[in-house]
């Protein structure tokens, strides 16, 4: 079973603020260049956060907590050291952790932002994944033709098919998405969504992590229909 991973809204001390990019440090622009889908950054400095306060909610900071002004283009998670370490314990793809403080009240905490690099498209087995040929402007992402299981034969094909889709308003949506044995991860990305397994949520749910939400792909709107495969057998163990 996976889940998309979210940061909660609120919990029962009240609303959970956010994050942002302090800008007496940096302006926001840098860590959105920076901090992107094709490389790991090489920062020279820790990364400065502020915490956007909200009148009559406690100055609490969670383990996790969204990222809003200055938020990067690569997936990233911002996360405590206690989340750190849990983020530690699981398989990831190429990533980093990049050092961070939240200034608080006139004092700084530490914190940290994991970013990983990872292309789905690049880690799938193309003779078991199946795509469906989906319409760009319906709202309930209507499929225009089932493709048949292995009828897209690798990432060059699909770059090559969907380029002619997008003429006639339409794009190749995963349906079954079987990776490759030598695949495991516990987190990793699709669709700018950052998704995680059963083991990763059982860790966190272990570790009492705070601020986060976690929700069953078969209950969101964007992936209620993907069927995910490991074929490594060792998944999930």
């Amino acid at each position: 079973m996976f889940y998309k991973l979210e940061k909660r809204v609120a919990d029962k001390h009240g609303v959970i603020q956010r994050l942002s990019n302090n800008k007496k440090y940096k302006k926001n622009e840098f860590y959105q260049e920076k901090i992107n889908r094709t490389e790991l950054a090489e920062l020279d400095d820790i990364i400065r956060f502020e915490i956007d306060l909200l009148e009559d909610e406690p100055n609490i900071i969670r383990d996790y907590h969204g990222w809003s002004f200055g938020r990067p283009t690569g997936y990233h998670i911002a996360c405590s050291p206690k989340y750190n370490s849990t983020l530690s314990k699981l398989s990831l793809p190429k990533h980093s952790f990049y050092n961070a403080e939240i200034d608080l009240n006139k004092k700084t905490q530490k914190y940290s932002v994991l970013h990983f690099i990872q292309k789905y498209l690049q880690d799938i087995d193309y003779k078991k994944t199946q795509f469906a040929e989906t319409f760009l402007l319906k709202s309930s992402g209507r499929t225009s033709r089932l493709c048949e299981v292995g009828e897209i034969k690798s990432e060059k094909h699909y770059h090559q098919l969907n380029k002619k889709l997008v003429e006639d308003m339409k794009y190749l949506q995963p349906k079954i998405i079987y990776f490759r044995p030598e695949i495991n991860y516990d987190v990793w990305g699709l669709r700018g969504q950052i998704i995680i397994s059963e083991r990763a949520k059982r860790q966190i749910e272990k570790d009492q992590i705070t601020g986060v939400e976690m929700i069953n792909l078969k209950d969101t709107e964007m992936f209620k229909d993907l069927e995910v495969i490991f074929s490594n057998p060792d998944y999930g163990k």
